[in-house]
């Protein structure tokens, strides 16, 4: 009788299979436990939480490696010459599997611990729960017999779109939602339907509100209701919004609107209207970049000197605005 080949040997049940399919099991249901019962809520906690949660970034860059591996050998595989490529493809998504549940769990940790809260960050996260589990399934899948190997196929498909979907969502929460498209040229957006935006400081500047003058700093009065429209708000949005708006707003701080700038988040208030030197804001964006407090954070641009005094000034008028 001839040898198995590659491909029948990787399909023998075994015990350690049947191991293998019980751990899975039991992580997928640890990470719902944890993303059910402990949420990203906005709250800070324990400095060793967040330092191990700040490895997510690295940690998920294997899972996604393995994963757009693994189609490429199985295709490959197809061909007589290159069939000793299959199992290996077999090997590769078990590790892919292993080191999702790490990421995943690594993600939940980050979000729960620093700070993290909004639809955006409960979104991706979830994603990553779900992308473990489809991955272990599709792992489990290529190693059975019979109908669960004929289903191998589907779980693979579904498990590679999955990923690319949390992958998408994790770079809007860290880089904002239209990182990948801001600079995509006029005609591709006309091709996928995406709205055509301005080039940055092509836009015409916009109207100034009456009461407002526009012949210098000096000449503008920050107590003025309009000076927050004007010349705060644009500064808040470039710097310090895509971390602090509803889909994503550490701290419980929402900066959007000047309501939920002034009503502060989970730590209290960041403003003292009047009173700049007690203001949570200007001490944070007066910090050195590499202080764990300094904002903004995550790569956005920092405020120059002029423009803190912008929002110094505007503090010390009572904060006020349009």
């Amino acid at each position: 009788m001839p040898p198995p080949s590659p491909i029948a040997r990787e399909t023998r049940p075994g015990p350690c299979r049947a191991a293998g399919a019980i751990l899975a099991a039991v992580l997928w249901a640890a990470l719902i436990v944890a993303a059910r019962q402990f949420p990203p809520d906005g709250r800070e906690r324990a400095s060793l939480c967040q330092f191990l949660g700040r490895f997510h970034p690295l940690l998920v860059h294997g899972p996604v490696a393995f994963l757009v591996l693994v189609p490429l050998l199985e295709l490959a595989g197809r061909r007589a010459k290159w069939a000793h490529l299959r199992p290996a493809a077999g090997w590769i998504l078990t590790l892919a599997a292993a080191a999702g549940f790490l990421a995943a769990f690594d993600g939940w940790l980050l979000a729960w611990s620093g700070g993290y809260r909004g639809r955006d960050i409960t979104v991706h996260m979830w994603g990553g729960v779900w992308l473990a589990a489809v991955c272990a399934a599709a792992a489990w899948a290529r190693g059975s017999p019979g109908a669960a190997r004929r289903g191998y196929p589907a779980l693979l498909a579904g498990t590679f779109a999955l990923m690319v979907w949390t992958a998408h969502g994790g770079g809007s929460v860290t880089h904002g939602d239209g990182f990948l498209t801001e600079r995509m040229p006029a005609r591709m957006r006309s091709w996928f339907g995406i709205p055509v935006t301005p080039t940055p400081g092509a836009a015409p500047a916009a109207a100034a509100p009456s009461g407002v003058l526009h012949t210098g700093l000096a000449s503008v009065d920050p107590a003025n209701a309009a000076f927050y429209p004007v010349h705060v708000a644009p500064l808040l949005e470039r710097s310090c919004v895509r971390c602090h708006k509803p889909e994503k707003h550490k701290a419980g701080l929402r900066m959007d609107t000047l309501a939920l700038l002034l009503a502060g988040g989970t730590d209290g208030p960041v403003i003292a209207p009047g009173n700049p030197g007690k203001s949570e804001l200007i001490r944070r964006v007066k910090l050195p970049a590499k202080d764990d407090d300094s904002m903004p954070s995550d790569g956005d641009k920092p405020l120059a000197p002029e423009e803190i005094q912008m929002i110094e000034r505007w503090i010390a008028a009572g904060a006020k605005g349009g």
